[in-house]
C-alpha cells in the first residue's frame, strides 16, 4: 500500500511513517512472562510508547526529567513532539491488548 502526501495533522511531514502513527510496541511482561502481575496490571502485556512519526521506541524527554518540555526521537527521525501531540496521546488510550 502506497501512501502519498500522507499527513496526520496540519504541519506534519508528508513522509509516510514506517508504522501507523502513534503505535507503541506491545510485548509480553518480562516479570510474569504473560501470566499477569502487579507490574503489568494483570494483563500479561506491556506497551512501550514510541515516536508518533516513525514508531521508533527510542525517545528522550527534552528536559531529561518529564514530558513538560516535550520529547524527541533519539535514533529514528529526530522528530520533536509535545505532550499533547495526537499521535502521542493515542498511545495512552485504554484498548484491549491481544
Amino acid at each position: 500500500m502506497t501512501m502519498t502526501n500522507w499527513t496526520m495533522y496540519r504541519g506534519q511531514s508528508p513522509v509516510a511513517p514506517t508504522q501507523p502513527p502513534g503505535r507503541g510496541i506491545v510485548s509480553t511482561c518480562p516479570d510474569c512472562s504473560g501470566a499477569g502481575c502487579r507490574y503489568c496490571e494483570s494483563t500479561g502485556k506491556l506497551l512501550m510508547r514510541a515516536c508518533p512519526r516513525c514508531g521508533d521506541p527510542a525517545w528522550d524527554f527534552v528536559n531529561e526529567r518529564n514530558e513538560d518540555d516535550g520529547m524527541r526521537c533519539r535514533i529514528g527521525c529526530g522528530y520533536r513532539w509535545a505532550s499533547d501531540d495526537p499521535g502521542w496521546l493515542l498511545q495512552r488510550l485504554q484498548a484491549p491488548v491481544s
